[in-house]
């Protein structure tokens, strides 16, 4: 009898020592900060900005520039873009064109455009997005 007691008591010691500890902790998330959501023109203008191709650069800032209610902010931030973006002049032109011909054409937008004139290099282009900002 003692022998089968001595077993038991073996065979409940090995189950209790070899049985798993589990703990679960709860951890607590600190509340989600809202962000104001971004002006999904500028994300548009910035993902543009990495099309391999100047022609298709040129395209779709060319929509960009004609799209009505276009906001101050992305107005500007599409003359740097273009500047930044796209190599041949006569496509430059052709943006801030578009962009002096939209309804929505701004003083932030003319602002814009007149403190990077300088950086064209033909003065026959100057003088045509000047007159083009006069007649708007």
């Amino acid at each position: 009898m003692k022998r089968i007691v001595a077993i038991v008591a073996l065979v409940l010691a090995v189950v209790v020592l070899n049985s798993c500890i589990v703990i679960v902790r709860e951890e607590t998330v600190p509340p989600c900060i809202e962000y104001p959501p971004a002006d999904e023109t500028i994300e548009e203008i910035d993902a543009i900005g990495k099309l391999s191709f100047d022609s298709d650069r040129h395209s779709a800032y060319e929509r960009i520039a004609a799209r009505e209610g276009l906001s101050e902010s992305s107005q500007a931030y599409l003359v740097e873009a273009v500047f930044e973006n796209l190599s041949f002049e006569s496509a430059k032109v052709d943006v801030l064109l578009t962009l002096i011909e939209n309804p929505s054409f701004s003083p932030v937008g003319r602002t814009a455009i007149l403190s990077q004139l300088e950086r064209l290099s033909f003065e026959s282009n100057k003088r045509k997005i000047i007159e083009a900002m006069n007649e708007h």
